[in-house]
């Protein structure tokens, strides 16, 4: 893919979900290059995590152990991403959808690339002004939603109302298996000693 043809796909993801989705699925990858895929995406968002939770973490928004581990916050998200096309394509497939484990992943990866360009711009926009950036958050948020429900749709290959289930029904499943291994990987909040 020529760079010309990835800002065109990057714009049609925004501008035309349906046309980027199908572009997307017909691209022809080996199973290793989507792994590698998922890997470098859950990379890149460790970095970005890996700059941005520092601060957070002194303004007590995010736990410190949180904050100072970016490898862990990449090893999370990778399982989150592998979590979370695995269930879209299996809840697909309760509904009538045609899309596999491969789809969702080519999914996955993509809206990834595109969720984390669209972090940079939002952080780069809260430091000129903290309500520009909040207002491209909730407009990203929204259409990012719409987008989503796109790509399952189009990767099932049914109507966006199952892509709707799709989405809940991962959705659930992904917080419980978070919850899961942020206790495993001992990053859960600790219990209080007292007080309220």
């Amino acid at each position: 893919m020529t760079p010309n043809e990835l800002k065109s796909l990057v714009f049609e993801t925004v501008t035309a979900p349906s046309l980027a989705a199908r572009k997307v699925m017909a691209f022809d990858a080996p199973q290793a290059a989507l792994w590698l895929g998922l890997i470098l995406m859950a990379a890149l968002h460790g970095i970005y995590y890996g700059i941005l939770l520092p601060g957070a973490a002194k303004a007590g928004l995010v736990m410190p152990a949180m904050a100072n581990a970016p490898l862990l916050i990449a090893g999370l998200l990778l399982s989150i991403f592998v979590v979370m096309a695995y269930l879209m394509a299996m809840s697909g497939r309760l509904l009538g959808g045609v899309g596999d484990f491969a789809a969702m992943m080519k999914v996955t990866i993509w809206l990834q690339a595109m969720r984390l360009l669209a972090q940079v711009v939002i952080s780069t926009l809260s430091l000129i002004s903290p309500a520009l950036g909040w207002v491209a958050m909730m407009a990203v948020g929204l259409w990012g939603i719409f987008i989503l429900l796109t790509f399952v749709a189009t990767a099932h290959e049914f109507e966006v109302i199952k892509a709707v289930g799709v989405i809940v029904m991962t959705f659930f499943a992904t917080i419980i298996v978070l919850s899961t291994l942020m206790t495993v990987f001992g990053v859960a909040t600790p219990p209080t000693t007292g007080g309220l």
